[in-house]
């Protein structure tokens, strides 16, 4: 019986090598355990293959499969670092891979992450640098998933973390950049379709200049400080100068940031400064709508 068994498999792994070279073949070829033959057949599909195309990873994941079980493990981990360089998220099938394979996996994803995630980084902060929030949105986007990865993976560093506080404050910045751009838009078509009634005027506004008006009065007025990571990229002693319009009951109306800091802290100002409150401005014993200019001067 053992040998009609053993006759068996041969047979099977005659017949599997005698198929259609093609992936499914070669998978045919993993599961008998034949894996000289299945990497000959892969190695041949990889060749044919365009780089991107679709199942070039999972051809190379099952090349990466054959050198572990054939214990050619600096060839399969060497193929693994690049499927992952393209793909660092990629999770195997439990049913395809074994333990074994899926730690090997994991333990290149935790040596190349750092890397990868600078990489990506840099070429996210290049959309930014050209104010294409729209294009880096995404790419950010994708940036935190990966340290995400990496807080799971243990992987994570100060470097990371201080790289984490970068990202979030550029994807707050992508948002809100976009989601006013999308608004605007939208405001810009409701007003063409709008009816052309006339609209009340708008309550005078007064400023340094204006005679007869006493400015307002800090009631809190808290600037946030410069978060550590974001010291190295700033520049020292650089000043900024916010732009608000106080109502005549005292709150921020409008701010506008005339003068930046950075596009980060930016908006870290731009938040709390709508929190500010003053004592309003009055002409004639009458409270008023007032500009005030706020310069940040950091050390």
């Amino acid at each position: 019986m053992k040998s009609l068994a053993l006759g068996v498999a041969f047979l099977s792994i005659g017949a599997i090598g005698a198929a259609q070279d093609s992936l499914s073949a070669a998978k045919d070829l993993y599961a008998a355990a034949a894996y000289e033959e299945a990497l000959s057949t892969l190695t041949r599909l990889s060749a044919g293959t365009a780089p991107g195309s679709s199942g070039k990873s999972e051809i190379d994941e099952y090349r990466a499969f054959c050198l572990f079980a054939l214990g050619k493990t600096a060839e399969a981990e060497s193929v693994t670092e690049a499927l992952l360089s393209k793909d660092p998220l990629l999770e195997l099938d439990p049913r395809d891979a074994s333990p074994r394979i899926v730690a090997m996996f994991e333990g290149v994803r935790r040596r190349i992450l750092p890397r990868v995630i600078r990489e990506e980084y840099k070429t996210v902060r290049a959309a930014l640098d050209r104010k294409d929030f729209a294009e880096a949105r995404p790419g950010l986007e994708h940036v935190r998933r990966l340290l995400d990865e990496a807080d799971r993976s243990g992987t994570s560093d100060e470097a990371l973390a201080d790289l984490r506080v970068l990202v979030d404050g550029f994807l707050d910045l992508t948002h809100a950049v976009v989601e006013t751009r999308a608004a605007a838009e939208q405001a810009q078509r409701a007003s063409a379709a709008a009816s052309t009634a006339a609209a009340p005027p708008p309550e005078p506004m007064y400023d340094s200049s204006s005679a007869g008006v006493t400015v307002p009065v800090v009631v809190s007025q808290q600037v946030p400080g410069v978060p550590p990571a974001l010291r190295p990229v700033m520049k020292s002693g650089r000043a900024g100068v916010l732009d608000l319009v106080i109502d005549a009951k005292g709150n921020v109306e409008r701010v506008v940031m005339r003068e930046s800091v950075n596009a980060i802290y930016d908006k870290l100002v731009l938040t709390a400064a709508h929190s500010w409150k003053y004592q309003p401005a009055t002409k004639n014993g009458t409270p008023v709508r007032y500009q005030k200019s706020v310069v940040l001067n950091l050390e």
